[in-house]
C-alpha cells in the first residue's frame, strides 16, 4: 500500500480538539508524521489539500448507523452524512443545531440512561460492531453519547466530515471501492493487542520498532498511540471484503 494516513479522530468541543485529534502518516512502510495540533475541520482541510492518487486514510469513528434507523427515514447513508453536514437529522436538530441538539438528543440517543432510548434488542449495534464485539472487542453504540470510550460524538461529526471528503472527491469504503484515495473506518484497539493503553510504560514498550525520533511521541498519550499504530497496521493490510451498503464496515471486520 502506497501512503497511509490514520487519524484519531474526537468528538470533543473547542480548542481541545487541538490536543487530542492526532495524525499518523506511512509511506514507503514507514512512520513519516504523527502530530496533533488541529481541529476536526482544519483535518478534513489537510487531507483535501494533501490528497495524493494512492492515500488511504483511516479515520476511528462509525461511518454511519444501524439499517432500522436509516430505512425508517428513507436515507441512504451518503442522505446520513448530508444531513449531518446540514445539521438536519431532525426537525429539532434543524432548529437547534447540532451542538444543542448532542447536550439534548433525542431517542434513540441517549445521554443519560440506556433506558431512555427506546432501543429494543437487536437495535443498539450495526452488523460491523457485533462483529467486533464478538471477536472480543467493546465496540460502543453510535448511539450512545456519553460516557467512557463512547464514539456517538465524534462520529456524528465524523460523518460531516465523510460528506465533505466524499465532495472533494474522496471514495469512502465500503459504499465505494477500496480504490485511493478512500477513507475506511478504524478500531484502533483491533491494532494494539494486549497493550495496557493506559500505561505509558507498556505504551513505550509496543512502540520500540518505530523510528526512533517518533517513540516518545507515540508513547505520549494513547492518542497518539492510536493514531501511530493503527497506520501501521493498515499499511501493512487490506479492509477486507465487501461491507453492507447502508451500515457500512469496520476495517478487518
Amino acid at each position: 500500500m502506497g501512503r497511509v494516513v490514520a487519524v484519531d479522530w474526537s468528538g470533543r468541543s473547542g480548542a481541545g480538539q487541538r490536543r487530542v485529534i492526532w495524525v499518523a502518516e506511512v509511506a514507503g512502510g514507514e512512520l513519516v508524521r504523527l502530530e496533533n495540533g488541529r481541529t476536526r475541520d482544519e483535518v478534513v482541510d489537510w487531507l483535501i489539500a494533501t490528497a495524493t492518487p494512492d492515500l488511504v486514510v483511516g479515520m476511528d469513528f462509525a461511518f454511519s448507523l444501524p439499517a432500522w434507523y436509516l430505512r425508517e427515514r428513507g436515507l441512504t447513508a451518503r442522505g446520513l452524512w448530508a444531513a449531518l453536514a446540514g445539521e438536519a437529522l431532525t426537525p429539532v436538530m434543524r432548529e437547534r443545531g447540532l451542538a444543542r441538539w448532542l447536550a439534548e438528543p433525542e431517542p434513540p440517543f441517549w445521554r443519560t440512561r440506556k433506558a431512555d432510548s427506546g432501543l429494543r434488542p437487536g437495535q443498539e449495534f450495526r452488523r460491523t460492531e457485533e462483529v467486533a464485539r464478538a471477536a472480543g472487542y467493546p465496540a460502543k453504540s453510535v448511539f450512545q453519547l456519553v460516557g467512557a470510550g463512547q464514539v456517538g460524538r465524534g462520529s456524528l461529526h465524523g460523518m460531516r466530515a465523510l460528506h465533505r471528503l466524499a465532495a472533494a472527491g474522496f471514495r469512502v469504503w465500503p459504499f465505494d471501492p477500496p480504490r485511493p484515495p478512500f477513507v475506511a473506518e478504524v478500531y484502533p484497539r483491533m491494532f494494539t493487542g494486549g497493550v495496557t493503553k493506559s500505561d505509558r510504560a507498556a505504551r513505550a514498550r509496543a512502540v520500540t520498532a518505530l523510528p526512533e525520533r517518533f517513540r516518545p511521541i507515540a508513547a505520549s498519550t494513547e492518542d497518539a498511540f492510536d493514531a501511530a499504530m493503527t497506520a501501521i497496521a493498515m499499511a501493512a493490510g487490506d479492509p477486507g471484503g465487501a461491507g453492507d451498503a447502508l451500515e457500512g464496515r469496520i476495517w478487518g471486520c
